[in-house]
């Protein structure tokens, strides 16, 4: 049976329940994208060596608005999860949490601090974790069999929540911001997005995410 897309009532996050099978992960992974990484195990060298500059601080809270587009009490969930797995790495509570994603060049409410390497890899993994628990809805997003008057009406309707959370979150001053504005640039940033995701979710996710978003930096 088709899961009713994009409604938070047929398609909440549950963080107990057990991931997509094609992911498979579990909490009690030591690679678990939620836990605090250490040093640089899992991660290439070169990505993990600096940190992430505006552009890719862009994509990432882009990455998280698009999941909160796609299941509205996901932005509960993200901070609800790093603040129970992550207080070592300075998220005592969703002010803090708040405060990262602000590190987004783009944002209302723009913070100048700069994150920490293990503070970069902490979100790329939340990013990866939520990708494997909507996994089912992005597949059904970018799926081929979708009746196509189907998947469009879906299509329009993730585009238009993106859009709304884009205008409440963003600088309107921001040329790369107005131009959500625009529904056909709007749609084909939320399929970008969407295939980000995608691409992100299972094992070797969090290398996967990470590499793309330092090539979209050195661009």
């Amino acid at each position: 049976m088709a899961l009713a897309l994009l409604s938070v009532e047929h398609f909440p996050i549950n963080l107990t329940a057990p991931h997509h099978p094609e992911p498979a992960r579990t909490v009690a992974d030591p690679k678990d994208p939620v836990q605090p990484q250490q040093d640089d195990a899992g991660f290439p060298d070169k990505p993990e060596s600096r940190l992430l500059g505006r552009h890719g601080l862009q994509q990432l809270d882009l990455l998280m608005i698009t999941i909160e587009a796609l299941d509205s009490r996901s932005s509960e969930a993200m901070a609800s999860l790093l603040q129970q797995k992550n207080t070592a790495m300075g998220v005592t509570d969703r002010v803090e949490f708040w405060k990262w994603r602000a590190t987004n060049p783009m944002r209302r409410a723009m913070q100048r601090n700069r994150l920490k390497q293990g503070q970069v890899r902490t979100m790329v993994g939340l990013v990866c974790h939520m990708a494997d628990r909507l996994y089912p809805v992005l597949h059904q997003l970018i799926s081929v069999r979708e009746d196509q008057s189907l998947a469009e009406a879906r299509w329009t309707r993730l585009t238009g929540r993106l859009q709304g959370l884009v205008r409440q979150r963003m600088n309107p001053r921001r040329t790369a911001m107005q131009k959500f504005a625009d529904d056909e640039y709007a749609l084909a940033m939320a399929r970008q997005m969407v295939r980000t995701l995608a691409f992100s979710a299972g094992p070797g996710g969090e290398q996967r995410l990470l590499a793309s978003l330092q090539d979209g930096m050195r661009r």
